[in-house]
């Protein structure tokens, strides 16, 4: 399962209270990215802090590797999640008739069909 985390800065908290603790907090993530735990990592466009997306079995399994975090640690952070999960198979909202099939290159397909030579005899 996939999960988002955001975080933002608890009230009165600064990006000069945080610096002692940024080297530790972006190799702590890095070991979990490469460990396959973390899967993507943001800076917030917004305002400071980061999104995080998680590949774990809960919520409850990526709280235990945020509460683990030098900031978090420090009780610098708020997070959110947000779990993910797979889509609902789109195919059940589609007419039976509706090719479902495996994606091509339509224009392509439009290409080849409007260069193919004409059936059509001139006399």
């Amino acid at each position: 399962m996939k999960i988002i985390a955001y975080d933002r800065f608890k009230s009165g908290v600064t990006m000069e209270s945080i610096k002692p603790y940024i080297e530790e907090e972006v190799a702590n993530v890095w070991r979990l990215w490469k460990a396959g735990i973390v899967r993507e990592n943001y800076a917030r466009a917004d305002m400071p802090g980061v999104v995080i997306v998680f590949e774990c079995a809960s919520v409850a399994e990526a709280k235990h590797y945020v509460e683990d975090f030098p900031l978090s640690k420090a009780g610098l952070l708020e997070w959110d999640y947000i779990p993910l999960d797979a889509p609902l198979p789109l195919e059940f909202l589609f007419d039976p008739k509706i090719d479902v099939g495996e994606p091509f290159d339509r224009t392509k397909a439009r290409r080849e069909r409007s260069s193919a030579p004409s059936s059509r005899s001139v006399s």
